[in-house]
């Protein structure tokens, strides 16, 4: 009846060498595949491992990085404000320095003016003194008539128009 099904000694004799094949290989490759396939999930578990930690350093190296550079960018900031803020004042020194300056250079050129103006009209004063003794020693040295005070009064106002004003 086997034979009909088509089955006969060498079936169950390749059944029997199998199943001896899977025992020999359970006793002696099974449990260093095993081993061997435990150390590989070690290993790579702790590669994931050290791999997650070293993300986390490297975000905490970011975070710390860009930490410092907003506290650089703030710090330039300030320093230009700073910058700013004490050219401001530079500025506004040179300019009060400026306008202080020409005050004083004002201030001298009218003092000056005044000086001049008072020497000139003293200057004057003592021209118009020095003709009016002129003139009047003329009059007294000369009899004055209505042409001869004409005369000297145009040459009082001709020498007056001389002098320097």
């Amino acid at each position: 009846m086997l034979d009909a099904l088509g089955i006969n000694a060498t079936l169950f004799a390749q059944i029997f060498n199998f199943i001896i094949l899977l025992i020999f290989l359970r006793i002696v490759a099974w449990k260093p595949l095993i081993n061997m396939i435990e150390q590989r999930q070690k290993h790579i578990e702790n590669t994931v491992n050290a791999a997650e930690d070293e993300r986390k350093k490297a975000e905490e190296l970011r975070a710390s990085y860009l930490a410092e550079m907003q506290r650089s960018k703030e710090g330039a900031q300030q320093i230009i404000a700073d910058a700013n803020k004490a050219a401001e004042a530079q500025k506004d020194q040179i300019i009060a320095a400026a306008k202080a300056e020409s005050e004083r250079i004002k201030e001298n050129a009218t003092a000056e003016i005044q000086r001049e103006k008072e020497k000139a009209v003293a200057e004057l004063r003592e021209q118009v003194a020095s003709l009016a003794i002129l003139v009047a020693g003329k009059v007294v040295s000369q009899k004055i008539t209505e042409d001869l005070q004409h005369s000297m009064v145009q040459e009082f106002i001709k020498e007056a128009g001389d002098l320097p004003c």
